[in-house]
């Protein structure tokens, strides 16, 4: 084991692995972006405000457009709760089938790797969306983020 290179968190006299540091980051962030999704599915209007609606910085879509309904956002909710909840059991599950929630766990970091970096190169393929708040958004929080995330989830799993 390299000396410098830390296999745990020590702080406070405890000592945490960082696959667990991963797993819990990963799927806190998972369950709170499932949240978000739920209160769009009930209609809360942030982040929209007075100059733009929040179709135009979440989706992508002009002013005037429908923003998804709650049927969408609430799958949507569903399988980012799910995914925290896989990437727990993965990395905590002892009764379940470790290698078939080990599998789970690497397609959730598939999916999130594959929306990160899908969403750097969104505008070539949706040239509208340069002209809305959501391409800002997409290259500096959503796609950064999916990467982000992908990132801790296979810190889950190989920690």
């Amino acid at each position: 084991m390299d000396p410098l290179v830390p296999s745990a968190l020590r702080a406070g006299g405890v000592e945490v692995p960082w696959g667990d540091v991963f797993a819990w980051t990963s799927s806190g962030a998972l369950a709170a972006l499932a949240a978000v999704h739920v209160y769009w599915g009930l209609g809360g209007a942030w982040p929209g405000d007075a100059r733009h609606e929040k179709v135009e910085i979440v989706v992508g879509l002009p002013k005037g457009s429908p923003f998804p309904s709650a049927g969408p956002c609430l799958v949507v909710a569903f399988l980012l709760a799910s995914s925290a909840a896989l990437v727990l059991a993965q990395r905590y599950g002892r009764d379940a089938s470790p290698a078939l929630l080990r599998l789970g766990a690497w397609a959730v970091a598939l999916v999130l790797g594959a929306r990160g970096v899908g969403g750097l190169f969104e505008a070539r393929l949706r040239p509208p969306t340069r002209a809305l708040p959501y391409h800002r958004m997409n290259r500096l929080v959503y796609s950064p983020l999916s990467l982000a995330l992908a990132a801790t989830v296979v810190g889950a799993v190989l920690g």
